[in-house]
């Protein structure tokens, strides 16, 4: 028998609120149904609307997002489920903003994409939806109305696993929630997209078994991506650009709602550098202490993330792509909805802060040096002026192992792809801004004491000998045919340096510049009683910054085992500092020198104080470890062996905090 849409609907709504029939009546229930000929098909319609919106209502896609990619995984769920059906929303919600109303009714559905930061932690706008959870545990209160599914986003190169989204499912079962399908865990180690698409998938295929829908077809999945003349810009982002004066400047134009990312950005603010000292002149390495004016509290080993400037090579490079002139780039500029005025209500996402110059946007809040995603490049492939160029990236992005080794060997950069594949490329202005992706803040610990009045910042210059062209030139002109303009052969053959964006813009900062800004908590500052308790501190290189902070606060009654690794003596940063510590009475001060003398590591040192260590522990004292991922993992490794510890249970307690990188 051919079951109807209208039927099939109200089959849906009734299964989704009934929970305590069975399911024999409930197919007697839709058998009846079908023979019922009564209702006019005008009645049918709205009831149709009517069950569908109560529906979309108990289906969220929630996302805990720190540098917006949860956020834009968690939108484009939201946008593959409202194509798939009509009864789910188009638009996804910002833990930051749940309604804690919307969980606790009846036969809900929450889809959570959650990441995991620092050291296991949940990201910030997730905070108050789980201070909310664990108040509900703490009062006995059920989630049993609940039902779930969880993606979590991490990388098996850190401790801490996807800690968030692990939490996060225990907190649930515990209220009594109900799993709609087991957690994904996905690896940013390996492929972070293709566990989303798996993940995606099965949500899909739950939800059709759930609300017994028709399910996903297999072309649903397979919408290759594909760069058209047919296209234009306007067809991959919403708004359009306008030009202020400044008189057109009010204070009721801010938008309302905003990206995670575009969030962190608009609380930056402007800090004066004091000096910029290169710690590390005799080594073939370069370490900086950036001093800058605090204007106002901080914590010790608080987290300064930083706005960093795009380097002025580049931002020159893409004025010249737009067609900006120097005088150009202190003209302000805003967004407005399509076929709207700039007097028009800002209730949409803004790309960035705004109102804002166009110097700010090209320098601050694009991100003009990293290689985007491939939906991204898609998008930037509408600029393209001709059929031949828009088959060079059609066969670009049905190879995948090229666009792995482009991002991750090569390193490529947005301005070396525009060069090579883009290079008929015709911009607007008003689509590129909204286009290229947005720039995440970097985080930085602080190396000062609050009593010192000033924010002190520990940085190493990254910069290493990347890649030619050499070899993927012959790659491109096999697989897609690519043909070298006139003209460019010598970029295919110059030797490439890959230069940290943020460390080369912190590095090259003089006393009296200005640089953005704002702090948070971290894993170190978060321990209310820091100071009141015996330490061992561990880490190697630019990790020593938190515990500068540590002991700048002078003599301590409570014994501080050190346990620091540098290269070589002309690597070791703060040194006179350290010395002096070596002074102090309840100090223990222990280098490792792993390119001369014993050629030692910090986990060698380490093992030779074990027993201090232990003492340390058994006097309620606490580790902090801060350095390299390879450091902390083999320091974890010896202190179970040796000490027979359990490092999770010591996280749990909190005697045991590292920040990896």
């Amino acid at each position: 028998m051919i079951i109807t849409s209208t039927v099939l609907f109200y089959v849906a709504y009734y299964v989704w609120n009934s929970n305590s029939e069975s399911t024999d009546d409930a197919n007697k229930k839709e058998n009846d149904n079908e023979t019922n000929n009564n209702t006019t098909e005008k009645a049918s319609n709205t009831n149709i609307e009517a069950d569908n919106a109560d529906v979309s209502k108990k289906i969220v896609v929630y996302y805990g997002s720190q540098t917006g990619t949860a956020e834009r995984f968690a939108k484009t769920l939201a946008h593959r489920l409202a194509d798939w059906n009509s009864i789910f929303q188009r638009s996804s919600v910002n833990l930051e903003e749940f309604d804690e109303h919307d969980l606790l009714r009846p036969n809900t559905i929450a889809i959570f994409l959650i990441a995991t930061h620092d050291d296991g932690h949940f990201p910030d706008n997730a905070e108050r939806f789980v201070r909310w959870l664990r108040l509900m545990e703490d009062e006995s209160k059920r989630l049993e109305c609940l039902e779930y599914c969880i993606f979590g986003l991490g990388s098996t190169e850190y401790p801490q696993f996807n800690n968030a989204s692990k939490n996060l499912n225990n907190i649930l079962i515990n209220l009594g929630a109900k799993a709609l399908l087991p957690i994904k865990l996905g690896d940013d180690a390996t492929d972070l997209k293709s566990d989303f698409e798996e993940w995606s998938r099965d949500v899909c295929n739950a939800l059709a078994k759930r609300l017994v829908i028709e399910p996903v077809s297999e072309t649903f999945y397979e919408k290759p991506l594909l760069v058209s003349l047919k296209e234009t810009w306007r067809d991959c982002v919403p708004l359009e650009l306008r030009y202020l004066s400044k008189d057109q400047i009010k204070s009721d134009c801010t938008p309302i709602s905003a990206t995670v990312v575009c969030k962190q950005q608009w609380q930056c603010v402007d800090h004066v550098v004091i000096d910029n000292i290169n710690m590390t002149p005799e080594s073939e390495e370069t370490t900086n202490m950036l001093t800058i004016e605090s204007y106002g509290e901080f914590n010790a080993a608080e987290t300064i993330n930083v706005l960093y400037a795009n380097p002025p090579k580049v931002v020159s490079y893409f004025m010249d792509k737009l067609n900006i002139k120097e005088q150009d780039m202190e003209k302000l500029i805003t967004f407005v909805p399509r076929y709207a005025t700039v007097d028009t209500q800002m209730n949409f996402e803004a790309p960035f802060p705004i109102p804002c110059t166009i110097g700010d946007a090209l320098r601050y809040y694009l991100d003009l040096t990293g290689l985007p995603d491939e939906e991204t490049l898609r998008n930037l492939g509408t600029f393209l002026q001709s059929n031949h160029s828009c088959q060079y990236l059609n066969k670009l992005f049905k190879r995948k192992a090229l666009m792995k080794i482009m991002k991750e060997e090569l390193h490529l950069t947005l301005q070396e792809f525009i060069e090579i594949f883009m290079h008929d490329a015709i911009f607007n202005i008003g689509g590129f801004l909204q286009i290229i992706p947005k720039k995440v803040t970097k985080a930085y610990t602080v190396s000062s004491h609050p009593k010192t009045n000033k924010i002190d910042l520990t940085i190493k210059l990254v910069k290493k000998r990347n890649f030619t062209f050499k070899t993927f030139k012959s790659r491109i002109q096999k697989e897609i045919g690519y043909e070298v303009r006139p003209g460019t052969e010598k970029m295919f053959a110059l030797h490439r340096m890959y230069k940290g964006a943020c460390t080369h813009y912190l590095c090259s900062l003089q006393k009296g510049d200005v640089v953005k800004l704002y702090k948070r908590p971290s894993a170190f500052s978060l321990i209310s009683d820091i100071f009141d308790k015996p330490l061992v501190m561990i880490a190697n290189g630019s990790g020593i910054a938190p515990f500068r902070a540590l002991w700048q606060q002078g003599n301590t009654t409570h014994r501080r085992i050190i346990f620091f690794g540098f290269r070589d003596e002309q690597h070791i940063l703060y040194k006179e500092e350290i010395e002096g510590l070596k002074n102090m009475p309840n100090y223990s001060v222990n280098i490792a020198l792993s390119r001369t003398g014993k050629h030692e590591y910090v986990q060698h040192i380490l093992r030779n104080h074990i027993i201090q260590v232990q003492d340390i522990l058994n006097s309620s004292g606490l580790i902090y470890v801060c350095g390299s991922k390879a450091m902390g993992a083999q320091v974890k490794a010896m202190l179970q062996h040796f000490l027979k510890i359990d490092i999770a249970v010591l996280k749990t307690q909190q005697k045991y905090v590292e920040e990896l990188w």
